[in-house]
């Protein structure tokens, strides 16, 4: 079985739509399975959403589309962003959050409501395969997240392979007899590499993960972070055993 993991589009639609056709390009998968954060930031998050439920591909609930829904239900959106990142977000951030919620109208927001913070999937001969948001929709793992916090993602989500968006950075790490992986973003990759980034899993006799990077011209790609590049494009990364 194949599966295709794709986060974090963020209501960018070119993005999302490059990705769609690097998919389409590639050896079918079996399902698609979409890691949170649908609509805020992009210009295009009703778009972004219609696009995703048009496919039918199920979604996890990230911490982009819980701010929408308390914005959408009236709470501020300075003092939900500010609170979040320490008081240093600028007006047009909460702005841009108020214009996204008028743009996905009360229908959207009601299915970003249903949206769960988790997809299991199997089991399989080796256990289960888990799409989470970690245990908060806010709750940040890195990549090279204490041991502890690794192993708290994995027995709260009974997974033996567990998959996750909202770092924006691609990644793989065995745990103990488990893994732990990070997909990558279609908006604004956070390591050295900024294309859009999604990962496919093979399960079978052994379990693979190969990160997709997508070409975009330089004017669409975000400004890189400050994190080395974790996985390289176009290789397929053997993870078990």
């Amino acid at each position: 079985m194949r599966i295709a993991f794709i986060s974090d589009p963020h209501g960018d639609l070119v993005a999302l739509n490059r990705v769609i056709t690097d998919l389409g390009a590639t050896e079918p998968v079996d399902d698609v399975l979409v890691g949170g954060d649908l609509a805020q930031v992009g210009d295009n998050p009703a778009e972004v959403v219609d696009t995703i439920r048009g496919r039918g591909w199920s979604c996890v609930r990230g911490n982009g589309d819980d701010l929408l829904i308390r914005v959408a239900d009236g709470s501020s959106a300075q003092e939900e962003i500010s609170e979040a990142h320490g008081g240093k977000v600028p007006k047009p951030v909460a702005s841009r959050a108020v214009w996204s919620v008028a743009q996905l109208g009360v229908e959207r927001i009601d299915y970003l409501r249903t949206l769960p913070i988790a997809i299991e999937r199997g089991p399989f001969s080796f256990g289960t395969v888990v799409l989470v948001t970690p245990w908060s929709t806010e709750q940040v793992v890195l990549a090279d997240a204490d041991v502890e916090v690794a192993g708290r993602m994995l027995r709260e989500s009974r997974a033996r392979v567990l998959v996750y968006g909202h770092i924006h950075t691609p990644y793989q790490r065995r745990v103990g007899y488990a893994v732990l992986m990070s997909v990558g973003a279609v908006h604004g990759s956070n390591d050295a590499d900024p294309r859009p980034a999604y990962t496919i899993v093979t399960l079978g006799a052994t379990i693979e993960a190969e990160v997709r990077r997508v070409e975009t011209p330089v004017e669409e790609r975000p400004k890189p972070g400050p994190f080395p590049i974790r996985s390289q494009p176009g290789v397929v990364v053997r993870l078990w055993p």
